[in-house]
């Protein structure tokens, strides 16, 4: 799968939610926060050419802004997620559209929560369908260290790429959201 969309839902995979501890006297907070939504948007620079210039290759940088919002425990409210990586493989919007049930590369993201913590984690994505202009996709990720260690989160997400994405024009711009988020 191409780098770019991967690290769309890598990102989304950075909330370890579910799973509650207690918090010791006097140590930083180690309850793990329950958050409601996430959203946020992601570049592609350059964008993934067309599907009309299937043998035109780019190797992106991908920068992703996003928020879990409603979140609530241990005093954490939301989380805010950056993130910049380069592709290492030259891809497009024809290799994009192959890659569907595939799932991509591991990526590693991280949250800064609103109590000051981080967590990391270890991201799979697989795009599940592409469907009335959207992606669709299916994030499973691992928090491998920070608030949340040990957890594994998976969210469902619903991505709204630019105008004419992979038709007429590169796909340079994706809106995600949230529609699904389960932690085990």
């Amino acid at each position: 799968m191409p780098g770019p969309l991967r690290v769309l839902i890598a990102v989304a995979l950075c909330l370890p939610v579910g799973v509650m501890s207690a918090r010791s006297a006097g140590a930083a907070n180690t309850v793990v926060p329950k958050c409601k939504s996430f959203g946020g948007t992601q570049t592609y620079t350059p964008g993934l050419p067309p599907t009309s210039q299937p043998t035109k290759l780019v190797s992106p940088v991908t920068k992703t802004n996003g928020a879990f919002t409603q979140c609530t425990g241990g005093g954490i409210t939301k989380g805010t997620v950056t993130g910049s990586t380069t592709a290492t493989k030259g891809t497009n919007c024809t290799k994009l559209l192959a890659s569907l049930g595939k799932p991509g590369a591991q990526t590693k993201t991280k949250v800064k929560w609103s109590n000051g913590q981080t967590s990391t984690s270890t991201t799979f994505m697989t795009v599940t369908g592409v469907s009335g202009g959207s992606i669709k996709a299916k994030l499973v990720f691992k928090t491998t260290a920070g608030l949340g260690k040990g957890h594994t989160t998976t969210i469902e997400v619903l991505a709204t790429p630019n105008a004419g994405w992979c038709n007429q024009k590169p796909l340079n711009k994706v809106t995600f959201k949230s529609t699904k988020i389960t932690s085990t």
